[in-house]
């Protein structure tokens, strides 16, 4: 086994990228499993992840009632709360807009639940993303005008709305922006913006997504609204009730998930196992998801259910399906979003395979770009995403029509693409770009074309070669012969798994092969044998014709390392460990 590690560090895998064994500190694992009695791998899996001493029992066991967020903490919450109470006391009408992925629609979702409580007069505007675009814009502002609405909430956006959301035309209504996107010294001149990563910001919450904020404020209103007089006049709702969607909006939003993250997606969980939301538990059956789900459910089936709404159609449908209790109204719209989604799919694979057949031949450059005419806009970022992972390098996807395209941009770690695009629309190459260091969007004439293409190559020139160099970190080495259900049970109490506090991966040894078998003529199903002679199943999803399957179907003439993460087989009677296979590494 030392000789099969030595080989680990000096060695590319099959997908072309470098092994690393994470590093972690060997007394601070012994002290962990000795203090609070964790096996070996748990104390080192948390050790890893950086938990502090003084975190591990709340990590490991995430208590909203022992971990209560003061939302008073932040900026401008205490004239917010006080500005809605007067707005209720007054029967003002109130105007909210949001932005159109899962975070905003699950942020307007708890907001306009908690206000109905109150009044009736609401008005909920979602910007359409391919029409409109993001944040708020001149027509729902006068459609708000025009409305009479007196106070306009804005979520998950309008930090960065200068110009439109304080444009003096509007200087009578007033506006509470509720965000947690990065901002400059220069803010919107509104009434309040609660914002935990505002530049004169400071504390805990600033790794919160837009409904934590959002959960916050509400947390803060409920407490002001018991000293009110319409405390007797209304039933107060129920916050942890909303704890669902907080999670929901949280996960797919892509924060760290630790601290208080951690506490909201973990009591989210539970409620969402209990299937009191209607909509959240059609789209969990559409999803065919047969246990207790999991933050990577959420993430990875039930988010893009939703996102599949603004992507090709009304961005408006997700906010809705989130809000109603109408049972014809949820399946009717979870059926819909679930056919967007399929349709969504179909739409990415076309383009991303279109876009591949350019990407192969510039494999060889420090970056991609690639174009064609009439792509769906809605799902440039997607597959921008998927060639940036595949070649592990910087991926510009530009979509024309006619004269004229829209592009998506996505990078790498250590190189700020939106600095790029930035100074490629500062020298007028760009009609409009920005974003941050790893996204970001573009507009472009496609007379400028070739000259954006060279300004690309004189700009990645500054950077190491060595940038290029994909490294995927692994939590441990483990042998096929260590493998049980228990090992793997101890894993769940990890849960949730997220940014911040990713799915355990491992490098596994000693393996034998016993064999293999197709499963839908694209999956590959491994029967990975011990050295009792008990057989574990493996999985290689999408294997079948890839360099990866090739080799597991020869697998008598190779010996190999795995890297693969961990999970209990659901559909088996014993409920028996399954390997989730990643990448291969020959060995001699």
């Amino acid at each position: 086994m030392s000789l099969e590690i030595k080989h680990i560090e000096n060695s590319l895998s099959l997908l072309n990228r470098k092994w690393k064994i994470k590093k972690f500190d060997e007394r601070k694992v012994i002290f962990f499993t000795q203090k609070f009695k964790l096996t070996y791998l748990i104390a080192k899996l948390l050790t890893i992840r950086e938990v502090k001493e003084d975190s591990v029992v709340s990590f490991l066991n995430p208590d909203i009632n022992l971990n209560i967020p003061d939302p008073f903490n932040l900026k401008d919450m205490k004239k917010a709360v006080k500005r809605v109470i007067k707005s209720l006391e007054n029967n003002e009408k109130i105007g909210i807009i949001a932005d159109y992925d899962v975070d905003g629609s699950t942020s307007a979702a708890i907001l306009f639940k908690f206000l109905r409580h109150y009044t009736s007069k609401i008005s909920l505007k979602i910007p359409n993303r391919l029409l409109d675009g993001y944040g708020p814009n001149l027509k729902i502002m006068n459609e708000m005008k025009k409305n009479n609405v007196g106070l306009i909430f804005t979520l998950d956006c309008g930090t960065t709305s200068n110009g439109i959301i304080d444009n003096k035309d509007y200087s009578n209504i007033d506006k509470i922006i509720i965000d947690h996107h990065l901002t400059d010294k220069n803010l919107p001149n509104v009434h309040s913006i609660i914002n935990p990563n505002r530049d004169d910001e400071s504390g805990n919450y600033k790794e919160m997504a837009a409904v934590g904020v959002t959960f916050l404020f509400l947390m803060a209103l409920r407490k002001e609204l018991r000293l009110s007089i319409l405390f007797n006049k209304f039933k107060e709702p129920n916050l942890l009730s909303f704890l669902d969607l907080v999670a929901l909006g949280t996960v797919c939003d892509i924060v760290n998930l630790k601290s208080y993250n951690r506490v909201f997606v973990k009591k989210g969980l539970e409620i969402i196992h209990k299937r009191h939301h209607k909509g959240i538990a059609k789209l969990i059956d559409n999803s065919k998801i047969s246990s207790s789900p999991t933050s990577i459910d959420l993430g990875f089936k039930v988010g893009p259910q939703i996102n599949a709404a603004s992507r090709l159609d009304d961005s408006s449908l997700a906010s809705k399906f989130l809000i109603t209790n109408d049972n014809k109204i949820i399946e009717s719209i979870s059926r819909k979003l679930f056919l967007l989604n399929e349709k969504r799919k179909l739409i990415e694979n076309k383009i991303f395979n279109e876009a591949n057949l350019q990407a192969i031949n510039q494999r060889d450059s420090n970056y991609i770009l690639v174009y064609g005419n009439d792509w769906h806009p809605g799902v440039l970022g997607i597959v921008a995403s998927k060639i940036s992972d595949l070649y592990f390098k910087p991926a510009i996807v530009i979509s024309f029509i006619n004269d004229f395209g829209i592009g998506s941009a996505r990078s790498i770690e250590g190189l700020d693409l939106g600095k790029i695009i930035l100074n490629a629309k500062n020298k007028n190459i760009l009609i409009n770009g920005g974003g941050h260091s790893m996204a970001a969007g573009l507009k472009i004439s496609i007379n400028n074309l070739d000259r954006f293409n060279s300004f690309l190559k004189k700009s990645f020139k500054i950077y190491d070669l060595t940038i290029y160099q994909r490294i995927d970190e692994y939590d441990s080495v483990i042998s096929v012969n260590e493998l049980n259900t228990e090992l793997v049970e101890n894993l769940e109490i990890l849960q949730p798994f997220g940014k911040g506090n990713p799915e355990p991966s491992f490098i596994l040894t000693d393996i034998k092969i016993d064999s293999i078998k197709y499963i839908k003529d694209k999956h590959i199903l491994i029967f990975f044998q011990n050295d009792i002679g008990n057989k574990i199943k493996g999985i290689c999803f999408n294997a079948k014709g890839t360099i990866l399957g090739d080799h597991l179907e020869k697998y008598k003439k190779f010996n190999f390392l795995i890297s693969c993460n961990l999970s209990i087989d659901k559909f088996s009677r014993d409920f028996s460990p399954q390997i989730v296979i990643k990448d291969i590494l020959k060995i001699d």
